[in-house]
């Protein structure tokens, strides 16, 4: 689903803000120690790509980006298109997050000390 020309500009404006933050927190250790303490939790994801056939890779290559957890267990997962220079990514919906869940979840192990 395509973002709203309000969302763009929400998210442009809120990310802007951000990243005053972030920049007065690298040109100040005491920023930077009261970002870092405000931040109350993170999530490891780890990404991976599958390639899928293509006759021409270098004219249209489609695939996968799966994201896992720390557990292994893929938790979301994104279709994409790459015609040339061009790519399309797109979210898979629930029933087809299902089965790309069912036909991989094997595939790849992860092991995190």
């Amino acid at each position: 689903m395509a973002a709203k020309k309000n969302d763009t500009i929400t998210i442009d404006k809120e990310f802007k803000a951000r990243m005053k933050i972030f920049k007065e927190a690298l040109k100040s250790e005491e920023k930077k120690i009261e970002l870092h303490d405000s931040i109350y939790g993170s999530e490891v994801l780890i990404r991976f790509e599958v390639f899928l056939p293509s006759r021409d890779p270098l004219k249209f290559a489609d695939g996968l980006f799966l994201y896992m957890n720390d557990s292994g267990e893929i938790v979301d997962a994104e279709y994409y298109i790459k015609i040339e220079d061009n790519i399309t990514v797109s979210k898979l919906k629930p029933n087809d997050l299902k089965v790309v869940k069912e036909l991989f979840n094997d595939s790849f192990s992860l092991e995190i000390e």
